[in-house]
This record gives structure tokens, C-alpha cells and sequence, in this order.
């Protein structure tokens, strides 16, 4: 049976239920799963337990969902036959406020290098431990004030959306008027809170460290279009050089979504091998409309159409 959640929330099995296998990736053992906005999972459950009915709950983190029912999502399994409805209280999972726990069960979660499907990596391999990185990216989400708005920004610079689209400035005007390349910092956070068009080059088919880091004090979630990236790891605290000691290069994970916890870090690789101009945002909706995005540039001085089509 194949269980699917498709919001930012803990799945939780009840007292019985939680006996059955789920897995995931590399075939592990879970009680719960953490999903997070723009992210979902597909989980087997072996139903080996008594003909009856279980509950299955949904329940937020970082909330107290016990003192609010409207925040717990609940939905019966039934098995064929049953005539025992589900009883007793609604199971309570992990405490949603340890994020330690969160951050040691994502860190679980493994390719699967035993089987023969294809991996999402350009140069073949089924790791990254021998690739090489050209640059990094070290962005911070924080909230500020600017003219006495609050809004969302990266590295201190919250999102000004330009009345001409990038890629027509990019093609037409050599982006004259509309936006600088570079003209923020890829990984310091600037002096003063600004609104700007914050545009970053990448290396096209260069391997990217891209570090994200969260001073908010709720958990961010961000979103690379155009491509999956390798999660090598995540923490709490402040990122450093040193925090690289703990990634895990064998078998990471690739998704186009990563969580960053209050307080923490999460850090990917990405290969970017996709010309264009590709947003860089927070999936939170508040945080991305106030602000907390950027566009990342990925330049190929071919021409090729195949490559990327001309705006028309």
C-alpha cells in the first residue's frame, strides 16, 4: 500500500499500526515521516496486523497540536473485512518542538545504492564524493524592515520584482536597467537591509555548494527551479567550513525542495547544467511574497536552441 502526504506536517501511526514497516529510499524503518512543503513521499506499510481499522495522523510541527484539533489531520486505514472501527486516543508522535529528532531522521533517509535504477547524477557516479566545487553560495533568510515594511530577505536583501522580465533584459538590453549580474554578495549578508533584483551567476555544468541558512524562527523550506540537488547535510547553529566534516557524499538524496530548520543550516550540490535563469526561493508563501527569493543565471555562449530557446 502506498501512503502519500503532500503538506508540511508529521505523519504518525497509532499504537498498533506503528508495528508495520514503512520504506523509503534505502529501505528503513520508520514510526513517523516529516514532510515538508513542496515535498512528497510514497511509503510501503506492510499490513500485517489483526483485521481491524488504524488511525493514520497528520500533525504540524513547532505547534502544540493537542490544544488545537483543527490542526490535526486524521485518516482511517481499513482492512477488508473489518468490523472493528478504530479506538482509543489519537496517537501523539514525536514532540514536534525537537528538532534534533527531525534533523537525525532526514539525515536517515539514504539512496538506495543496491538497486540498478538510474541516478540523477550528470557524471554518472552514484555518489558525489569526488566532485569538484567551483564556488559557494552561502544564503541567509532573516526577516527586516525597509521604508518601515516588513518583509523577507537573502542576505539581507529582499526581492524586487523589475517591470521587465529577466530573460527579455537579458536578451534584448543586456540586462541594462533592469538588473546588475552579481551586484550582491553570493555569501555574505549586505550592510544594510535593501529591496533589489538579486541576480547570481553560476558556472554552467560547475558543481555548486549551495549553503542555506535560516534565522527565522519558523522552518523554511527552499526550492531551486530547473533542477535536483544532493542534500549533504544539515544541522542547527551557524554553518562553517568545518560543518562540511559531517556531510554525507555516498549517497545523498536528490530532490528540488530542502527544509532548513530555526536556527540551522541545510547545505546541496547542484550541477548546473540547465541554461537559463532559474528562481531560488522560499516555499513558504508569506516569506517568497514578501521577499525571500533570487534568480540564479546559468549562462552557455552557445547558441544552440536545442540548448535554450530564444524568447520570441
Amino acid at each position: 500500500m502506498k501512503l502519500n502526504c503532500f503538506c508540511f506536517l508529521t505523519v504518525i501511526l497509532s499504537t498498533i499500526f506503528r508495528h508495520c514497516n514503512l520504506f523509503l529510499f534505502n529501505q528503513i524503518e520508520l514510526e513517523s515521516l516529516d514532510v515538508h512543503v513542496g515535498q512528497s513521499y510514497s511509503v510501503l506499510v506492510t499490513t500485517n496486523q489483526n483485521i481491524a481499522d488504524y488511525y493514520i495522523v497528520a500533525s504540524p510541527k513547532l505547534s502544540n497540536a493537542t490544544n488545537n484539533n483543527t490542526l490535526v489531520g486524521v485518516v482511517v486505514l481499513h482492512y477488508d473485512n473489518s468490523t472493528t472501527p478504530a479506538i482509543g486516543s489519537l496517537p501523539s508522535g514525536p514532540d514536534p518542538f525537537d528538532m534534533q529528532f527531525s534533523i537525525n531522521q532526514e539525515k536517515s533517509i539514504r539512496w538506495n545504492l543496491t538497486t540498478g535504477a538510474a541516478r540523477p547524477n550528470p557524471q554518472g557516479m552514484f555518489h558525489v564524493t569526488n566532485v569538484t566545487i567551483i564556488e559557494t553560495f552561502i544564503l541567509n533568510a532573516s526577516t527586516t524592515t525597509i521604508y518601515g515594511l516588513s518583509c523577507y530577505s537573502v542576505n539581507n536583501v529582499s526581492y524586487l520584482i523589475p517591470d521587465t522580465p529577466l530573460k527579455l533584459a537579458d536578451f534584448f538590453s543586456n540586462r541594462t536597467g533592469v538588473y546588475e549580474l552579481d551586484a550582491f554578495s553570493k555569501n555574505t549578508s549586505n550592510a544594510n537591509a535593501v529591496r533589489g533584483v538579486f541576480v547570481a551567476s553560476a558556472l554552467h555544468k560547475g558543481w555548486t555548494e549551495i549553503v542555506l541558512e535560516n534565522n527565522l524562527d519558523i522552518i523554511d523550506t527552499w526550492h531551486l527551479d530547473g533542477y535536483s540537488f544532493f542534500v549533504v547535510g544539515m544541522g542547527e547553529g551557524d554553518w562553517n567550513p568545518e560543518s562540511r566534516s559531517s556531510y554525507n557524499l555516498y549517497d545523498p538524496i536528490a530532490r528540488s525542495t530542502v527544509q532548513v530548520y530555526p536556527g540551522g543550516w541545510s547545505s546541496v550540490y547542484v550541477y548546473p547544467d540547465n541554461p537559463g535563469m532559474w528562481n531560488l526561493r522560499s516555499q513558504n508563501l508569506q516569506s517568497w511574497y514578501l521577499g525571500e527569493e533570487l534568480y540564479v543565471r546559468v549562462y552557455d555562449a552557445d547558441p544552440n536552441p536545442a540548448k535554450e530557446k530564444p524568447p520570441p
